[in-house]
């Protein structure tokens, strides 16, 4: 029988980044019972291969020091990896929105990015020939490879680095001080589902035949995501939910897929930071979409939402550019477009809650956006207390709070599943946290609802800056944390 040369997984490559202060991780393949070592830092590990080859070693944690050494894996033969660094490591993923490239201006030899290209093609047990390896953020080089990537194949798919984690990750450099690397790993209109992992996919998706539907069941997991596990990483920046829109089982969808990431990444507390769906009226709205964001990151310890309802007009830079909805006369933004811009911003928003939720650093301000946390009746009128209001609730554009209805029960049809009538109401600060509602043609109100409206551009704000979470109380989910 031939040697077999020992063998890395795709992800490791030179320039890449190891994430510091957790267990290094590494695996790869040798002949049968072949001893292997591996060493970085002056610490070695060895280990045997196993009767079908495969081996697995964990160097100790390590703290970045910037210095950029050798891994080196010994067996047979020996690999070494060139330039490798100690620093924090994100995966971004999901659809389109998470596709959208960034235009990198400036060198950063300390910023290195890993991008899977799109595909619906099962692995066994490694990335494909879809993942090239790790890249010094560095833009020469980087347009260069985008143009070998459009060439090779050659699909109309124009898919650099991600404007969301390449934000995401240069702001963490910058805060940090340590090396970051960034894995990115989305395909445009991509459910839930397809993101999750499954232990039978083979039984009906045959590895390396390409599947005709891109959102199977564990297929996108499958073809983009199977080599990375078990790296060690930080966390998980998550961009995705347009095409979950009709979804009405998204909620468990999301949840199951983070928990199967988790147990994947062998981290049962992995963060997930999402950015909230901005305004569109693509698959009918994306009222769910929100409603399940919200829940999941409320139900699901260590996850996280940043609000988006701003984008559209640059953070309320752009309120010239708002329109008028025809019913209640409120401000729109967005359209039938799910891309909206300014993706800095959810980005900047989603980097300011990791820094205190996973790093520690105690924020000047409130990062959270506000959120529904409870109601109640009194007489004619509902207060809504929210929480994450920072130093307080305010109006962005200094007018009064638009976007708020109130409903007395009633339903649009005689039957107990059809949509509840709701009606346009008053809405005031009336204390640091607590909004009071009212309307003339709601004399006993029971429900409350807050930009419930596909295109709905509302102006309550917290003391940060940040906007409010869309809700409604009729189906609101009870919360875990």
């Amino acid at each position: 029988m031939a040697s077999a040369e020992v063998r890395l997984p795709r992800i490791f490559t030179d320039h890449m980044v190891l994430q510091q202060e957790m267990p290094v991780r590494v695996w790869g393949w040798a002949d049968p019972r072949e001893m292997v070592s591996v060493s970085f830092n002056g610490k070695v590990a060895t280990t045997k291969a196993g009767a079908d080859g495969t081996w697995r070693v964990e160097l100790p944690a390590m703290k970045a020091d910037g210095v950029a050494r050798v891994l080196k894996v010994k067996g047979g033969n020996t690999v070494e990896l060139k330039d490798v660094l100690l620093g924090e490591v994100w995966i971004a993923a999901g659809q389109s929105n998470m596709n959208r490239e960034v235009e990198v201006k400036e060198a950063d030899e300390q910023l290195r990015v890993f991008w899977i290209h799109a595909s619906k093609t099962p692995k066994k047990d490694d990335l494909g020939d879809n993942a090239y390896g790790w890249e010094v953020a560095e833009p020469g080089r980087l347009r260069e490879l985008q143009k070998f990537r459009e060439q090779t194949f050659d699909r109309g798919w124009k898919q650099g680095f991600a404007e969301v984690g390449y934000v995401f990750g240069k702001r963490l450099r910058e805060e940090l001080g340590v090396p970051v690397g960034l894995i990115k790993s989305a395909y445009g209109g991509s459910i839930a589902r397809t993101w999750t992992p499954r232990d039978d996919i083979a039984e009906e998706f045959p590895y390396g035949t390409e599947v005709g539907n891109a959102n199977a069941d564990g297929v996108l997991y499958q073809s983009m995501m199977h080599g990375l596990p078990p790296l060690s990483v930080r966390g998980v920046v998550w961009y995705q939910g347009e095409t979950d829109g009709r979804n009405w089982k998204y909620d468990e969808d999301l949840a199951a897929m983070i928990a199967g990431w988790r147990k994947r990444y062998e981290s049962p507390e992995l963060p997930f930071y999402m950015a909230q769906i901005a305004q569109t009226t693509y698959a009918s709205g994306m009222e769910r979409v929100w409603e399940t964001q919200a829940a999941v990151a409320a139900a699901v310890p260590g996850v996280y939402l940043g609000a988006s309802n701003d984008l559209w007009d640059g953070g309320g830079a752009g309120r010239d550019k708002l329109k008028a909805d025809g019913g209640t006369g409120w401000p729109i933004a967005g359209g039938g477009n799910p891309h909206p811009p300014n993706k800095h911003i959810v980005a900047g928003r989603l980097v300011d809650i990791a820094l205190a939720e996973t790093y520690g650093r105690k924020p000047e301000r409130e990062v959270l956006a506000p959120t529904y946390k409870s109601h109640r009746v009194e007489g004619g009128k509902v207060l809504v207390t929210f929480e994450h209001v920072g130093e307080g609730l305010k109006s962005d554009d200094e007018g009064s709070l638009n976007w708020f209805e109130l409903s007395d029960g009633s339903r649009q049809a005689e039957h107990d599943r059809a949509p509840l009538v709701y009606h346009k109401a008053e809405a005031k600060i009336v204390g640091k946290a607590t909004v009071e509602v009212s309307s003339a043609a709601v004399k006993s109100p029971k429900e409350v609802r807050l930009a419930w409206h596909p295109l709905a551009r509302h102006n309550l704000y917290n003391s940060s800056g940040i906007p409010a979470i869309n809700f409604r109380t009729d189906t609101q989910p009870t919360k875990a944390r």
